[in-house]
């Protein structure tokens, strides 16, 4: 991250509540302070003293924030100082109570079009854990056949379930056609080559690696639920599935794979619609908008352009 900052950005340490809560304190008065995550929020509240400042922060999940007694205790305090608490999708903001104020979804950077002809590669990127339902990708992967067909199945990422996985691998003999890289820095390279991104989470709260994936033109098949319904899910050919079927995500892949010209019309959409909705430039003026007034005077969608306040 520090290798990304420009020179007018100082980074201060902040890898525990504690060494954040130093760093806040140490730097004194601020204009805006904006905290991701429960510990993160219960280190600004208790710097606010020395801060001042307006305070915003982004629910990832649905969860409620914090565990233990002591962050329940808390957690009313951290909601009543804020300016203003902001959702990553709507998904995420009706399962909150009370609800977040601003619905706002990621935003990605746009890629260049690829020319080049895409890999016959599948591509499952995400942490390894239960939330993802990384098994239910494999066995969408088993039942369609295309490893027998010369495709290849990628898992990036790391986590608690790898070991599992890779032992389910085996059992629904796909071994020889999957492959577990484990964590990669560089994903964007994955969806340049891949044919199609599988992600099969079934509450995902929004996907960054779905906008991603759509940024660079690739096919993404997904979920029929939670965030994936307002990014992927805008696109009128959005190839989507009942959350844990693997038969009906096994028919979409090789529906995908067996007409080059439909993932090619399929990616070119969802790259058209990142452009439009999921932008970062369009991201950081709405975010600067909330910084400013506490609200986005837009109300009337649901993505980033048009992510008016929840319910």
């Amino acid at each position: 991250m520090t290798d990304l900052l420009p020179r007018s950005v100082t980074w201060a340490p902040g890898g525990t509540a504690a060494t954040a809560l130093r760093s806040l304190v140490r730097r004194g008065r601020r204009d805006v302070l904006h905290s991701h995550m429960a510990k993160a929020d219960f280190a600004v509240l208790a710097a606010a003293p020395a801060t001042g400042g307006r305070r915003f922060s982004t629910r990832h999940i649905t969860a409620l924030r914090g565990h233990g007694k002591a962050a329940r205790l808390l957690s009313p305090l951290v909601r009543r100082g804020l300016t203003a608490e902001l959702a990553v999708s709507r998904f995420v903001a009706d399962q909150l109570t009370p609800h977040p104020d601003v619905v706002m979804l990621n935003g990605v950077l746009p890629q260049a079009d690829i020319a080049a002809q895409r890999e016959p590669l599948v591509v499952m990127a995400h942490r390894l854990a239960p939330e993802k339902d990384t098994p239910t990708g494999l066995r969408a992967w088993a039942a369609s056949g295309l490893g027998d067909r010369g495709w290849r199945l990628v898992v990036a990422g790391d986590g608690p379930d790898r070991t599992a996985l890779e032992d389910l691998s085996s059992e629904l003999g796909i071994d020889d056609s999957t492959d577990f890289p484990g964590w990669v820095s560089a994903p964007e390279a994955l969806f340049r080559r891949a044919s199609v991104v599988l992600a099969p989470a079934p509450a995902e709260p929004c996907g960054l690696s779905i906008l991603e994936a759509m940024a660079w033109g690739t096919p993404v098949v997904t979920t029929a639920s939670g965030g994936p319904l307002e990014t992927v899910g805008r696109a009128h050919d959005a190839a989507l599935f009942p959350p844990g079927d693997a038969a009906a995500a096994a028919r979409l892949l090789v529906r995908l794979a067996d007409d080059e010209g439909a993932r090619q019309a399929y990616g070119s959409s969802l790259r058209d619609l990142q452009r439009t909705e999921f932008d970062l430039a369009g991201h950081v003026d709405r975010l600067d908008q909330v910084y400013r007034t506490g609200r986005l005077a837009d109300l009337s969608g649901t993505g980033t352009r048009g992510n008016g306040s929840a319910p």
